[in-house]
């Protein structure tokens, strides 16, 4: 079972308060996690800041539940049920989103919060009463990662596309730095080797693991078009080259991607490892290991530091 978005938490978060106890943040996000019987599974996925996703999306309940009087702040960090939020407990029908919004309050202050809302933060919840969707957005939290994922996708397919504008000797240029980006390769003035095309065995590169170069990563790239895969024969050549070098490690880069007989072949080496590297995943690393790229621009997000304010 999918962990539920933070307007599935609302009803088991008034359920739980509809018994008066006055509860810290802490001890709600437990009751719900117990009654809503959130697996280890579900507890163990975190966001982008670090945070236990399930803990961010309980937050968001008490907090929005709060914002239209269900529940009352009765000293810092500290919650209990209100009067009418005792009274939709008593009810059958599961508290939603659209339960919030039918108080003047909570549909004011999402007018001024104006959270950022991307639009893959959207949800359809179900249908109203007059037939229209009901729409339920993500907590600010998790919109505003949506939106940043967002974002670094369209670098990665930038750097996808500037990829495949290369030259093919541009691109066996390349690859050796993004290689040692990865952490592979030493200090030394030569480590970042491209081979002569004459007598190269089929090796586009060649990566030092150590200061005196006994250990080595071997490296081919090849600068294909979108739809021209690569097949078994080309990664059969290159593990025949491999065995010729006695080598225990290749890379095969291409821009393009990599048939399923050519996937076997790698797989079924048994005397080195080969690994496989397509065109969106290579922009992937490159965008991780900074290759190619630069900051744009540094966003903090700030988030109240409760165990400060606990202390008074």
């Amino acid at each position: 079972m999918a962990l539920p978005q933070w307007h599935g938490f609302i009803d088991p978060v008034i359920r739980i308060m509809a018994d008066g106890q006055i509860r810290r943040n802490a001890e709600i996000r437990t009751a719900v996690a117990e009654r809503e019987r959130l697996s280890a599974e579900d507890m163990a996925e975190v966001m982008s800041s670090g945070e236990a996703r399930w803990a961010n999306r309980i937050n968001w309940a008490v907090f929005d539940s709060m914002k239209a009087g269900l529940l009352v702040r009765q000293a810092r960090g500290q919650y209990r049920i209100s009067d009418e939020g005792l009274r939709r407990a008593g009810e059958s029908a599961r508290l939603t989103h659209q339960s919030l919004r039918e108080y003047e309050p909570y549909r004011a202050y999402q007018e001024i919060s104006r959270h950022p809302k991307a639009a893959s933060a959207v949800q359809v919840s179900g249908i109203g009463e007059d037939g229209a969707a009901v729409v339920v957005e993500s907590d600010p939290s998790e919109a505003l990662e949506q939106s940043a994922a967002q974002l670094n996708q369209v670098v990665i397919d930038e750097i996808y596309r500037n990829l495949l504008e290369l030259s093919p000797d541009a691109f066996e240029h390349l690859i050796p730095f993004v290689v040692r980006a990865l952490g592979y390769g030493t200090d030394r003035e030569d480590n970042l080797k491209p081979t002569q095309r004459s007598g190269d065995k089929g090796v586009d590169g060649i990566v030092w693991q150590d200061a005196l170069g006994f250990d080595r990563v071997y490296l081919q790239a090849k600068r294909y078009s979108e739809g021209n895969n690569v097949g078994a024969p080309e990664v059969q050549a290159f593990s025949g080259a491999l065995g010729q070098f006695r080598a225990t490690k290749g890379i095969f880069i291409t821009t393009s991607s990599f048939t399923s007989g050519a996937r076997a072949v790698a797989r079924d080496t048994a005397h080195y490892t080969l690994i496989l590297i397509d065109g969106q995943r290579l922009a992937t690393l490159m965008f991780e290991y900074g290759v190619g790229i630069q900051v744009d621009r540094t966003v903090v997000v700030k988030k109240v530091d409760q165990d400060f304010f606990d202390k008074f």
